[in-house]
């Protein structure tokens, strides 16, 4: 017979994960400060990513990288996530709660992070700050300057990417996380909406130099993707997730109540 005891105590000790997904420049950092998380501790990639730059002397200016500082840039990445994936795995292997303060880009890593943690016996909650692509640019084209050199900011095409995937995964994440779902909006009043335009703005000033020239086969194949990614990027610019938005009180409130 399962006492009310055991049970209680089972609830106390319950481990919570709570995922934070979001654009590059959505203003995660700025919402969790924001927010009472009850303590718990905070997991983000970047930390390891910039230290492997710094030790590879490599710029924490990506958006300007070199041919070779892009190689680097690829390796220190490779050596961030795994050293990230280990300090992750010895987290959920001592039940310890803690935000995960990522971009959720990969629906399918989500997911199998997801069932992962519920099988290791956690209560998991995401959190999703919705951005409009031009702040997500913006923001990271000032990022490194404005940190004086001390955070990075990234190629404005791999941003755009992320964002398109991001925003692509706001309904599977909804439907995912179920009432254990907070969608907090962070955009500029005015922002661009013509893809054109974006690209000509934030991608342009800064297309990669020195790149190996394509064969005539992988143009095509990369003219035809990129093509693909500007026609989602168009669709997705007409959605304004916004309105489904809470505001921070309500956010708080939602997450205190997950975490007692």
């Amino acid at each position: 017979m399962i006492k009310l005891y055991d049970l209680l105590t089972e609830q106390v000790n319950t481990p919570k994960a709570i995922i934070l997904a979001g654009a590059p420049g959505a203003g995660k950092g700025y919402v969790l400060k924001g927010l009472d998380l009850g303590g718990l501790k905070t997991m983000n990639i970047d930390n390891i990513f910039i230290g492997k730059l710094k030790q590879a002397n490599v710029t924490l200016d990506l958006k300007n990288a070199t041919p070779e500082e892009r190689s680097e840039q690829a390796k220190a990445m490779a050596a961030a996530n795994k050293e990230f994936k280990g300090e992750l795995q010895n987290v959920i292997a001592g039940k310890e709660s803690f935000v995960l303060d990522g971009t959720a880009a990969s629906v399918k890593q989500t997911t199998e992070l997801n069932n992962q943690l519920k099988e290791a016996g956690y209560e998991v909650f995401m959190l999703y700050v919705y951005t409009d692509l031009e702040r997500s640019l913006s923001q990271n084209q000032d990022r490194f300057d404005k940190s004086g050199g001390e955070d990075r900011s990234l190629a404005p095409a791999i941003v755009m990417r992320t964002w398109m995937n991001v925003t692509k995964n706001y309904e599977p994440y909804k439907d995912m996380f179920g009432n254990n779902f907070a969608l907090v909006a962070n955009t500029l009043e005015n922002k661009m909406d013509n893809i054109d335009d974006i690209i000509k703005k934030y991608l342009d000033p800064f297309k990669p130099t020195g790149t190996k020239e394509k064969t005539p086969a992988q143009k095509a194949r990369s003219d035809k993707q990129y093509a693909e990614m500007k026609a989602d990027i168009s669709q997705l610019l007409k959605s304004d997730f916004s309105k489904d938005s809470l505001s921070k009180e309500e956010a708080q409130s939602k997450i205190k109540q997950f975490l007692s």
